[in-house]
Formats: structure tokens, C-alpha cells, sequence
């Protein structure tokens, strides 16, 4: 019998292979239930673009959209993590894709403060503009992040620095610095907005009726339960959940246990109404 099909979308530094880390990774236990089609923006004939989350939105996710709709013969579930939770809702409230159902983890729909972000940001967006250097090294940025991390923090969090490790390994990618000038304008304004920063996604929200659950992890600092709420009370969905993973960090949900809970979830959700 044929599985139905789900679109993974991935995160804002990440690529398709966020999905493929094996045993224990939400490709695998996402397959279980689904035919999954991850994908990796921008797309092939993109990758020379400078581009950032409303480029990924206007012009990778309609490419991406209508070739997983004619190579598989029908519309397909969506689960985006992260920043992919954030294009798939922005793409159904926009009339872009046209999901029968979504499925976001650990996305955020407004922004916390993170003390370590904007400096980080501000600091490589004058080296960018000083050098006219246009890529942000991500990896050795992760190293860096790693080594600090595994310096002060405790034991218990090593199962989060050695999936980040391998993350960083496997499915990182260097980005371009308008990539980080739009994260930039997110963490000033603290609101889901185009680059410019005028025009927030949310204000769309509304226009979303197809069902979605949405899904947050408890420790997860870049996606807290009220950065996922603000998008749950947005969309006019008659079906919608917001749903608690106890203990979830952002990284801990690609992984393991938590990783088996939301695809738990997600079968229920799309399979199971």
C-alpha cells in the first residue's frame, strides 16, 4: 500500500541531510509512515543567489512545490522544522503551496532575546561589508560554539553537542550574509517579517484553513511556547493543536526519543484525523 507523501523542509542553516542522520533521526522514523521527499533550497539553479527566507519563500518553495506535486501525483503533507516550520506556514498563507496538512517543530513565529545572537550578527554583517566577503562560515562558527559549549556545560547535554557535532558535519551550510541581515531584522523587531521589516508574515496567518499542529519543545530557547503560540492563535484553522515536547531542546527534537514522539505526532495528525 503507498505511503502518502510528506515534504520536509529544513532549517535556516541547514540542508536535507538534517532528515538523514541515521537509526534515530526524524527521516528515519518519519519513513515509517510516510514517503518522505526532503528537499534542500535553494534549489540547484539558485545556489548562486544571495539568498535569505523571502527568497527562499518567492522563488526555491514554488519550485520546490509544483515538482514534488508532479513527481509524486498529489499534494503532499508538509513538516518544517525550524525556520522550514516558518516557510511551509508563510507559503500556505501566501496560496504558494497548498498543503492538506502541516506539521511544524521548534518554529518560531515571533523572536525571543538571545544575548549572544545580534552581536554575533552585527559583528559579521561590518566584516561583510568592510571585505566584501559575502559567505558566513557557519561550520567554523559551530566548532567554535561547540568547544565552548562542551568547556561549560554539563554532562547531561552531551547527547545535544554530539548531534550538533554531527549536524555540523552533515547537514550545515554556509550561508550568505543576507541570510543573517533578515535573522538580524527578526531579533530587532522580535516579529516574523520580510527583510525590510515592514510587512510581518503573521498578519497571513489568517488566511490558513487547512489543519495544523504545531510542536515546541519545553527547553527549546529559540522556539519557547509562546514564540509557537502567537502562530497557533493566528491561523483560522477549524482543526489545530499546539503540542508540548517535555524536555525538548531545538536541537535534542531532530534526534532520538523526541524525534520518535514527533513523528508520532505527525502520522496521527495527517494519517489519522
Amino acid at each position: 500500500m503507498k505511503k502518502p507523501t510528506l515534504l520536509l523542509l529544513h532549517g535556516i542553516c541547514n540542508n536535507a541531510n538534517l532528515f538523514a542522520v541515521p537509526d534515530n533521526g526524524l527521516g528515519h522514523y518519519l519513513s515509517q509512515n510516510f514517503d518522505i521527499y526532503p528537499v534542500s533550497y535553494p534549489v540547484e539553479n539558485h545556489r548562486n543567489q544571495p539568498w535569505d527566507f523571502d527568497f527562499h519563500l518567492h522563488h526555491d518553495l514554488p519550485v520546490i512545490w509544483r515538482r514534488v506535486c508532479a513527481e509524486t501525483g498529489e499534494k503532499p503533507f508538509v513538516f518544517g522544522y525550524s525556520m522550514g516550520g516558518m516557510l511551509a506556514m508563510a507559503g500556505q498563507a501566501h496560496g504558494i503551496i497548498d498543503a492538506p496538512a502541516i506539521v511544524t517543530a521548534a518554529s518560531p513565529f515571533n523572536f525571543s532575546f538571545i544575548p549572544l545572537y545580534p552581536p554575533l550578527m552585527k559583528t559579521w554583517a561590518r566584516f561583510a561589508a568592510l571585505t566584501g566577503y559575502r559567505t558566513v562560515p557557519v561550520r567554523l562558527l559551530g566548532r567554535i560554539l561547540c568547544s565552548f559549549l562542551a568547556a561549560v556545560r554539563p554532562a547531561a547535554t552531551m547527547f545535544d553537542l554530539n548531534l550538533f557535532r554531527h549536524l555540523l558535519k552533515t547537514a550545515t551550510i554556509n550561508v550568505p550574509v543576507e541570510t543573517i541581515l533578515q535573522a538580524l531584522v527578526w531579533t530587532k523587531t522580535r516579529k516574523f517579517t520580510d527583510r525590510t521589516g515592514e510587512f510581518e508574515y503573521l498578519s497571513k496567518f489568517s488566511e490558513v484553513k487547512t489543519p495544523v499542529c504545531m510542536i515546541y519543545g519545553s527547553k527549546d530557547r529559540i522556539a519557547p511556547d509562546y514564540s509557537v503560540e502567537v502562530g497557533y492563535n493566528a491561523v483560522s484553522s477549524g482543526r489545530k493543536a499546539l503540542i508540548n515536547i517535555d524536555g525538548g531542546t531545538h536541537v535534542s527534537m531532530t534526534a532520538g526519543e523526541h524525534a520518535r514522539k514527533i513523528s508520532e505526532l505527525t502520522d496521527c495528525w495527517c494519517n489519522h484525523p
